[in-house]
């Protein structure tokens, strides 16, 4: 167990990763660790265009941002990847390769995925593997980069120790072809690259020693007698509240802790109150915590759904409280040894992601839903238990708790005295799946400062190589030889034009491809001890591709900027070329100015000040034209 001040090491460590490097990483932690604190914190502090997205509509609301499906757009059902025939794929299943060949964005949402430098996807233990190669696929299709996620650094945050995946039997006789476990980290863009597994280790949650170590010893399927004995002293099915509240029950299926909760809400006398939310805008995510309809009686057990946000804050997400009275002065919730609380309503709020007119991510709110941030609290499922914390809590793990199930109920209990069995505990209903014990090997602290040393050199070239991608040219090119009314006109001359520039400028990707390979291996194999013929290769680039860019490009298009224009189609053509002429230049711009960044020695404790200064996108006076191509419907196809 590392103390506090390791624990923020390690916080300001993922971070450096993140501002610094471009690589993928899966944040894990116990639970209680402070993860997604963490993520507040990079949210606030991170200079990357970023995007956080979850598998569920309310981890999504946990993290303030979007469902995956939403974010992608993704049609419902599972996925196979590699390739298929259609007619051999079960039913429900759609082949990725097929899928986002289908698959057409808005201009938005085309200019958001170019932007994306960040990916953030939180409590990813509930991710599948096919959703992660689903999204490998979209974002290399979309971005036109063959690197994994399109070049997108990806950041994972979960607990794999907790809620698995949630797979159908029939679904995985069929994904089980592909996949060797429905877990994340078997999707096959991570089983080729790897993620840096960096852990959390200091648990805030709970502070004794005891009930840390049983905690520990469960996720490690490495409980021993004593520790289970210890454990089972908290059976106690004749347990009965003295205080006036009941410890609220953890279930494993929703009917039963709804079931409960109508039960104890029918026994109760008096008038039962009905709040409806009130839903504005887009909400399309309605799988909250929070309940559309709202019943409440008098003496009614209630737990907070929400953390207060003011100054002097009264409740937590999980405090149990009980309805005092509804009256025409509101809803007073009353809790043993504090005073009484008025109840207010609170929002939770929808957003989208967009690009603004600088090219920045922007997260924007297109819906909300205001409701009182209680619910009805005799008892919650283990689903909706994550993110809560309880001083109290009854379990009853003989009923059908599958793997990581006892942990997470347990571990939402602040200390091993709020604990309450209904049923014994024993060693069969504590298994962590094998595969998760397996795949677990997270970075040592004192590995980590090696490791981000070498990921920021790697970045540095990066961000140097970056320049000499002709990406921006094909979509400024897309933009222009996808003009319908100038296709309409069907010139053959103009045709002709943008058939012997695609196949320049095809000829010159992979040229460009396989000058940055070469370039990587090379510092793959040296690092920047080779930066002297590292440098010797970007020069040869640029003097090659500077001439070559001039004269397959940009004479051609310089030539047909002359031709004075007979007719309003013509003009378009010209007005279209003179703006694709300043893309090109802009691309030369930026070949000229790699051919110096790294012309001179780097020190090693100067890596991130070199980053910070070069990691700008320059913009040009028209560089809404480079990404023009954002801006329109295109159908995307693989590689």
């Amino acid at each position: 167990m590392t103390n506090g001040a390791a624990s923020h090491s390690i916080s300001d460590k993922v971070l450096s990763f993140i501002d610094f490097t471009n690589q993928n990483i899966f944040l894990t932690g116990k639970a209680g660790t402070g993860k997604t604190t963490l993520l507040k914190r990079i949210k606030e502090s991170s200079s990357k265009k970023m995007a956080v997205v979850a598998p569920t509509g309310v981890a999504a609301m946990n993290a303030k941002g979007s469902t995956i499906n939403s974010f992608f757009q993704l049609p419902p059902g599972s996925f196979f990847p590699g390739d298929i025939s259609l007619e051999n794929l079960q039913s429900g299943f759609l082949s990725i390769q097929s899928m986002v060949a289908d698959l057409s964005y808005t201009r938005d949402k085309l200019s958001l995925f170019n932007e994306l430098e960040l990916l953030v996807i939180d409590e990813v233990s509930m991710v599948r593997c096919d959703l992660l190669d689903v999204i490998d696929a979209i974002l290399r299709s979309v971005r036109k980069n063959n690197m994994p996620f399109g070049g997108v650094q990806l950041l994972l945050i979960g607990d794999l120790y907790q809620l698995p995946p949630v797979t159908k039997r029939e679904d995985w006789s069929f994904l089980s072809r592909a996949y060797p476990s429905p877990y994340f980290f078997d999707a096959l863009v991570i089983r080729r690259y790897p993620l840096l597994q960096i852990e959390l280790t200091t648990v805030f949650r709970q502070t004794e020693i005891e009930f840390i170590q049983i905690l520990n010893d469960i996720r490690n399927n490495q409980i021993d007698e004593s520790g289970l004995a210890l454990l089972n002293k908290r059976y106690d099915p004749q347990f009965s509240a003295v205080d006036g509240l009941n410890p609220i029950i953890i279930t494993s299926h929703n009917a039963e802790a709804n079931a409960i909760n109508k039960e104890k809400l029918e026994e109760l006398p008096g008038t039962e109150y009905t709040f409806e939310a009130e839903v504005s805008g887009e909400f399309r995510d309605l799988s909250l915590q929070a309940e559309q309809t709202l019943k409440l009686k008098e003496g009614a057990q209630v737990m907070f759904i929400k953390n207060d946000t003011g100054e002097d804050r009264k409740f937590y997400n999980g405090k149990i409280g009980k309805v005092k009275s509804v009256n025409g002065a509101g809803i007073w919730i009353s809790f043993p040894q504090e005073e009484d609380l008025l109840l207010e309503k609170t929002s939770w709020a929808s957003f989208e992601y967009k690009t603004d007119t600088e090219e920045a991510i922007v997260q924007q709110q297109v819906g909300e839903f205001s409701q009182y941030p209680v619910k009805l609290a005799w008892a919650v499922t283990i689903h909706k238990s994550q993110g809560l914390t309880f001083d109290q809590a009854v379990i009853d793990a003989g009923k059908s708790f599958v793997a990581g199930q006892v942990y997470v109920a347990l571990s939402r209990v602040r200390t091993l005295n709020g604990l309450v069995l209904k049923s014994r505990i024993g060693t069969e209903s504590l298994r962590s799946n094998t595969e998760v014990i397996n795949y677990m090997k997270p970075v040592k602290e004192e590995e980590l400062d090696a490791i981000l040393i070498r990921e920021q050199e790697k970045f540095i070239l990066q961000l140097v190589l970056d320049h000499f991608s002709l990406n921006s040219v094909l979509r400024g090119l897309d933009v222009v030889s996808g003009n319908a009314e100038i296709n309409k006109a069907n010139l053959s001359e103009f045709k002709a034009l943008m058939g012997q520039l695609n196949t320049s400028l095809t000829a010159l990707m992979t040229l460009t491809e396989r000058f940055q390979t070469q370039v990587r291996q090379l510092h793959q194999k040296e690092g920047f001890a080779a930066l002297t013929a590292l440098q010797e290769r970007i020069t040869s680039a640029h003097t090659y591709f500077t001439k070559e860019l001039t004269m397959q490009l940009l004479n051609p298009v310089n030539k047909n900027i002359r031709i004075k224009p007979k007719n309003k189609i013509q003009q378009q053509i010209v007005h279209l070329l003179q703006k694709y002429r300043q893309v090109i230049e802009n691309k030369l711009a930026l070949i000229q100015l790699a051919s110096g960044l790294l012309a001179g020695p780097i020190k090693k404790e100067d890596y991130a000040a070199w980053i910070d200064q070069h990691n700008v996108k320059p913009k040009s006076k028209n560089g809404s034209f480079a990404a023009v191509a954002a801006q329109q419907t295109t159908n995307l196809s693989l590689f």
